[in-house]
């Protein structure tokens, strides 16, 4: 009797505790039964922890190809905007270096499995930041009207100051503008321009427009031919 009795004491929670453990038994056995799928994503190409003072000089995809292994209801419930490969480069140093992407770089759930990931190695060329004046080139367009020409083209600010890849910079001594067609233009003129580095990696510090003043001289006016004297008329014999 008292082993009955005690067999009876809280009858509730010895009842909530059976249906946790029937609901986990049938939770396990659920995920056991359910088919295994694959999928193919897209996701971002993340690069973390690049060095002070310096940054990428190649170019690198946005996005890495994954196959993903695991439970069909998991991988179709996926977002591959949550998901990402992630290069880090904490113990990099300036130079050219081949990076090998491994599944554990790619932020999956713990019960999906990374199967491949395409492109798997990226050349990365590392490359310290310089500063560097770099002297602004008018570019121009076109030809003035009434047989003008441009005498010269000044920029304001003459020289700017650009940013980027030491590599790069140490073979640049100017930075282009964006086209300044003249076009049609008798006179001198002044007008706003963009600054266009031509360059990828590069980029101007302070100011990306400066002011530009075309000269233009006039084509000179031609001296008109002096009138040829009409011929005497003979006087009848």
């Amino acid at each position: 009797m008292a082993g009955r009795r005690r067999w009876l004491r809280n009858p509730g929670l010895k009842l909530l505790s059976l249906g946790i453990a029937i609901a986990v038994w049938f939770s396990l056995s659920g995920e056991r039964r359910e088919r295994t799928s694959e999928r193919s994503y897209h996701i971002a190409l993340s690069l973390v922890n690049i060095p002070p003072r310096t940054l990428i000089a190649s170019s690198l995809p946005a996005t890495v190809e994954v196959r993903l292994r695991g439970p069909f209801t998991a991988v179709r419930q996926l977002d591959p905007d949550k998901l990402e490969a992630v290069i880090d480069l904490s113990d990099a140093s300036p130079g050219d270096r081949i990076h090998r992407l491994t599944p554990e770089d790619v932020n999956v759930p713990p019960d999906i499995e990374v199967i491949s990931i395409s492109p798997q190695e990226f050349r990365i060329a590392l490359d310290e930041i310089q500063e560097k004046d770099l002297s602004v080139l008018p570019s121009i367009t076109g030809q003035p009207a009434g047989g003008g020409r441009v005498v010269d083209a000044r920029a304001e600010p003459p020289v700017v100051r650009a940013l980027g890849p030491s590599r790069v910079l140490s073979h640049m001594s100017s930075v282009p503008t964006g086209p300044i067609s003249v076009a049609g233009r008798a006179v001198t003129f002044s007008t706003s321009a963009a600054l266009q580095p031509s360059t990828p990696g590069v980029r101007i510090r302070q100011g990306q427009f400066v002011t530009v003043t075309v000269r233009i001289e006039a084509a000179p006016t031609p001296t008109p031919a002096p009138t040829a004297a009409p011929p005497h008329s003979r006087k009848a014999s």
